[in-house]
């Protein structure tokens, strides 16, 4: 199975999803109740996707999670980025920058999901950190 990490509800969410092979790019799709959609190659390394999954998974078992900030890739051109901001106790809300182009000289495109519960954040977390094995 191809790796994938999805974040968000039915109607608004944002996916990361493995290369098919190994000289495909990574995918970055998001959906806004069939609105708005988006569907870009992403240049980031495996490694810097388990980095990034690893470290929200880390947040999210963080006892009173608090705002933060996660990036795909340390670049400039960072592909997506997600800040999440706790909602009650047991909950996320995200905004997220998709760059299409993973560059300064394209627009980005901003979206707010959520809130996201933590158990099942938590969940697709974990399954994409064993896919990525």
């Amino acid at each position: 199975m191809t790796p994938r990490l999805r974040i968000g509800g039915d109607e608004v969410w944002v996916a990361l999803t493995a290369p098919e092979r190994p000289s495909d790019e990574w995918r970055i799709t998001a959906d806004r109740g069939g609105e708005f959609t988006a569907d870009f190659g992403a240049y980031v390394e495996a490694e810097e996707v388990t980095a990034f999954a690893e470290g929200l998974l880390a947040r999210t078992r963080t006892a009173g999670t608090e705002a933060f900030r996660a990036e795909v890739s340390e670049g400039r051109g960072n592909p997506l980025q997600l800040s999440a901001t706790p909602v009650g106790d047991d909950a996320l809300a995200f905004m997220v920058r998709l760059t299409p182009l993973g560059h300064d000289q394209t627009n980005h495109l901003d979206m707010e999901i959520g809130p996201v519960p933590l158990d099942g954040l938590g969940a697709e977390l974990d399954q994409f950190r064993r896919d990525l094995a």
